[in-house]
């Protein structure tokens, strides 16, 4: 997938979404199993525009390479592309790309007890707790993942 880079920093590569990238790729009439092989060629009849599926505010939208491995237990590994909408109001549970103290970092929200916490999804990594101190802001909340299958 060519996407048009538009800044790096020293965790994150950020890119804009062009709709030209996510265009008109041939789909399947039918669902697939995943299961029993059945010949899908005859079914071939439309074009799936992924712009349609996978972007909701397009002015809002932009992508986020992942480095690291904090997020591995929900399926971020290093190097896939996450899909972040500027739009969305975080949900308690959201995975979110935030800035804190002007470091960047792709975490799960997580409220209770009336303190927020941006958790990561693997053991080795620890909760950060959000003080009034820190300069923390949501940059957006992560929509979707790319990444190649294994």
């Amino acid at each position: 997938m060519k996407l048009k880079h538009l800044k790096r920093t020293d965790v994150l590569d950020i890119y804009a979404v062009e709709e030209s990238v996510l265009a008109d790729i041939p789909m399947f009439s039918d669902a697939v199993q995943a299961g029993f092989p059945s010949p899908a060629e005859d079914h071939m009849d439309m074009d799936l525009n992924l712009n349609d599926h996978l972007v909701q505010n397009p002015s809002a939208t932009f992508c986020v390479k992942a480095i690291g491995e904090s997020m591995k237990d929900a399926g971020i590994q290093s190097g896939d592309i996450m899909i972040v909408d500027k739009s969305l109001e975080p949900q308690n549970r959201s995975i979110v790309l935030a800035v804190i103290d002007g470091e960047f970092t792709v975490k799960r929200v997580n409220v209770n007890d009336k303190a927020l916490y941006l958790m990561p999804e693997n053991s080795n990594f620890s909760p950060i707790k959000i003080t009034e101190e820190m300069d923390f802001q949501v940059w957006g909340v992560v929509t979707y993942i790319i990444h190649k299958a294994v």
